[in-house]
């Protein structure tokens, strides 16, 4: 097996540098370390735009302890990107020269639309985009907007607005009344004006938010409303509130990071301005960002499967499941599946997807020991950093796969999905594909009365007393949770 390669990205932010760091073997891609120290270089930029002693200290301390981390590492490939902050600064040059004697690598300053191609990679690497989507990402010193399908971004700006900029403009002193809000509205619309046709026109089936400004008004939402959703109603009701606080000291918010409450209204008034603007109803927060972006541009990461597919490959890799047994076990999950729609109770595409997901990892468990593999298995996917699913979608696979053998669990995750009959499938797909020899699905006819699984073995099954013993034990082992008849 050939040597790890390890990845190095680091983003030169406005508010925060970020240090992301992973290890490339055979396709995969682990992330083994992240860190992210506030610089607030936007804090030290002045009227004339340059950038004061004391901020470029900061930075050169930061960049310091980064280079301490990563500086041992074997073949790496490292790349430095600065963003709004260098951009705007006369004196950039004597940055990166003093960066230079303690960080030996070149830092790049990037253009904002370069900035805005990179959030959005760094998105779609990290999430699956499904058709066209609208990135927004809000940072201390500019707000990028890009409009893309899959890995491909479309539409791109970067305009200069940003949380920290806004907080030094119209909220310095941490007051946060109807009249500022009003000010740093007016200016954060007047900007996004000359675009809005443009991206109207173009148009996006979702939106996606990234960044801590964002970041922080989805975990208020949480906090305040239950759900990350951010809507136009909810926004509203939260600007509102702000106000009603009166001053960035005084919002009781337990969930968001103190540092951040000065720079929240900022934020709250850039992200009402697009949702206005640009007729936005609701938006999502991705953890995806610049640094991803960066970081999946070093790598040779294939972009035409979809990530989702692409973090189940790599956990294959890196578990060495058998993935030959696997795609017997989802064939005979095909052939179930053929069974039900004759009967009209045919599977949901997304029912399928997950039943597949479920079935290529349910043998994870056995890079641990195969003794109770499946709460091993259960373990480890409860655990990993799943790329591209939600909270809703790795719970639910490490659901399967924890109750693919054994008694089932009375702990059931909450979802719309019926997922002890997602069990219950593929726990018998698993026995229908006993053994290691490459075998043809079991044809049968199957189909549910309410709550009971009705299956009819031919005859060749029959003649099979191991197999008819193990359906037999699975009819005892599950006659708790979901009724399992056989009809001879």
């Amino acid at each position: 097996m050939s040597s790890p390669k390890h990845l190095v990205a680091v983003d030169l932010g406005s508010n925060s540098f970020h240090l992301i760091i992973a290890r490339e073997q055979a396709g995969c891609i682990q992330i083994i370390h992240s860190q992210k120290q506030r610089v607030n270089l936007a804090l030290g930029l002045d009227q004339q735009n340059i950038l004061s002693a004391e901020a470029i200290t900061r930075g050169i301390d930061c960049l310091t302890e980064f280079s301490q981390t990563f500086s041992r590492l074997p073949s790496s490939s490292v790349r430095i990107v600065a963003t709004h902050s260098l951009r705007q600064a006369v004196n950039r040059d004597e940055f990166i020269k003093a960066a230079f004697k303690v960080f030996r690598y070149p830092i790049e300053v990037i253009s904002g639309q370069c900035e805005a191609e990179l959030i959005y990679h760094g998105v779609a690497h990290t999430q699956p985009i499904r058709g066209k989507t609208l990135v927004i990402d809000i940072g201390g010193g500019s707000t990028e907007l890009v409009i893309g399908q899959g890995f491909k971004p479309k539409v791109v700006q970067s305009l200069d607005i940003g949380s920290s900029g806004f907080c030094q403009q119209f909220f310095s002193d941490g007051q946060i009344s109807q009249a500022q809000m009003n000010k740093a509205q007016v200016h954060a619309e007047a900007m996004l004006q000359p675009i809005a046709d443009r991206y109207r026109e173009f148009g996006w089936k979702s939106v996606i938010g990234t960044s801590g400004a964002i970041k922080s008004i989805s975990v208020a939402m949480t906090e305040l409303y239950g759900d990350a959703k951010i809507t136009n109603k909810r926004l509203k009701r939260f600007k509102k509130q702000l106000i009603n606080w009166g001053h960035c000291n005084n919002i009781p918010l337990q969930s968001i990071d103190s540092r951040r409450l000065s720079m929240l209204a900022g934020g709250v008034a850039i992200v009402s301005s697009c949702f206005n603007i640009l007729d936005i109803k609701q938006m999502t927060f991705s953890a995806g960002a610049l640094r991803e972006g960066v970081l999946f541009g070093l790598s040779d990461s294939r972009e035409d499967i979809d990530i989702r597919q692409r973090t189940v490959n790599n956990l294959i890799k890196l578990h060495l499941i058998d993935s030959a047994f696997s795609q017997r076990v989802m064939l005979q999950l095909q052939q179930f599946n053929q069974e039900l729609q004759a009967g009209q109770q045919l599977l949901s595409e997304h029912e399928l997807m997950l039943l597949r997901w479920g079935a290529q990892l349910h043998e994870i468990g056995i890079s641990i020991n195969s003794k109770k593999r499946q709460h091993h298995g259960k373990y480890i996917l409860d655990y990993s950093e799943m790329l591209g699913f939600s909270d809703e979608e790795q719970q639910i696979i490490s659901f399967l796969v924890g109750n693919h053998r054994g008694k089932i669990s009375k702990k059931i995750p909450d979802s719309e999905i019926n997922l002890l009959r997602l069990v219950q499938l593929l726990r018998l797909a698993i026995i229908f594909t006993r053994g290691r020899i490459e075998v043809l699905p079991h044809q049968l006819k199957m189909q549910y009365h309410h709550d009971e699984l009705l299956i009819h073995p031919n005859h060749t099954m029959r003649q099979q007393s191991e197999l008819m013993a193990l359906i037999e034990q699975e009819i005892k082992l599950t006659a708790t949770s979901r009724s399992l008849v056989l009809m001879v």
